[in-house]
């Protein structure tokens, strides 16, 4: 009889443990599962760093003359060539009309060019804010449900706003201006997933692009105390990237980490060119990080 209870005792034992056991491994993998940013949050991130991109892309084409733009960035040169060629065999008559018809066409096709090119762009641009509310609009009730605050929820809003009436004023210095904010709104709700990075890495973002804007400024201490503020955020990439192990990883750290000290060093020679390069090996540097 003994036996028997001591039999059932042990079994009832057994069952309870394998359920507790059970239940442990399915918390654990929903935690897993809640670490990182839901991509409709990434594609937020994604979708700012794509306009921001182009921006200073089209902010580097500004003083070029239309000859420069057409160099750099069209394909057809050789074609033109070829076109001559072959109007010189068609024949010799009006020969001197015909070609300075040709020059005047050719600059007109080139001013055109760079018009166009500047269009697309900022169609791309608009397309592009436009599925950022989307996106945001997607993941809001995801925030919600984490307990985001109200406060940071109007703040991203706000700000999200502003970069898009940029956008619409095609103010270029707005644009990075409120878009570089909207990142460090953002960065918050990448806190909110416990190993997600990308918190850090936005934070860095917005400080290259505020640090550039004000030493363009002419606002030198603000810069340099801007940037004097990121060590933090370099400490909380390393603590995430060391649990994973990732030598490869850590390395790229150290890349970024630099770059942002060359940046800071660079303040001091006081040439536009020179912060521009290396705001934008900091941005390269936190995007190879991303992944």
């Amino acid at each position: 009889m003994n036996r028997k209870v001591i039999l059932s005792m042990l079994l009832i034992n057994l069952l309870i443990s394998t359920s507790c056991m059970k239940t442990t491994k399915e918390k654990s993998a929903q935690l897993a599962q809640s670490e990182r940013a839901p991509e409709s949050l990434v594609s937020v991130m994604r979708g700012i760093d794509e306009i921001l991109d182009s921006i200073s892309s089209m902010e580097r084409n500004t003083g070029l003359s239309s000859s420069e733009f057409e160099v750099l960035h069209s394909d057809t040169g050789s074609k033109n060539d070829k076109a001559k060629d072959g109007g010189r065999n068609r024949g010799d008559q009006s020969k001197d009309g015909m070609e300075s018809n040709a020059g005047g066409n050719e600059d007109n096709k080139k001013l055109t060019s760079k018009d166009e090119g500047t269009l697309k762009a900022w169609k791309t641009i608009d397309d592009r804010i436009e599925k950022i509310h989307k996106d945001w609009n997607s993941y809001e009730a995801k925030g919600i449900k984490k307990a985001a605050s109200i406060e940071k929820s109007n703040e991203l809003k706000e700000n999200l706003n502003l970069f898009t009436i940029a956008i619409e004023n095609r103010d270029m210095v707005s644009i990075m201006d409120n878009g570089s904010k909207t990142l460090f709104s953002l960065s918050y709700y990448f806190d909110l997933y416990r190993d997600e990075v990308l918190g850090d890495l936005t934070r860095i973002s917005y400080v290259a692009y505020q640090a550039y804007l004000k030493a363009k400024g002419k606002d030198i201490n603000g810069a340099d105390k801007l940037l004097g503020t990121v060590d933090k955020y370099i400490a909380n990439l390393r603590q995430k990237i060391d649990r994973k192990q990732n030598k490869e990883k850590l390395e790229s750290i150290d890349k970024l980490s630099l770059s942002l000290g060359d940046m800071r060093q660079s303040l001091r020679d006081a040439s536009e060119k020179l912060l521009e390069i290396k705001r934008d090996i900091i941005l390269e540097n936190t995007k190879g990080l991303q992944n």
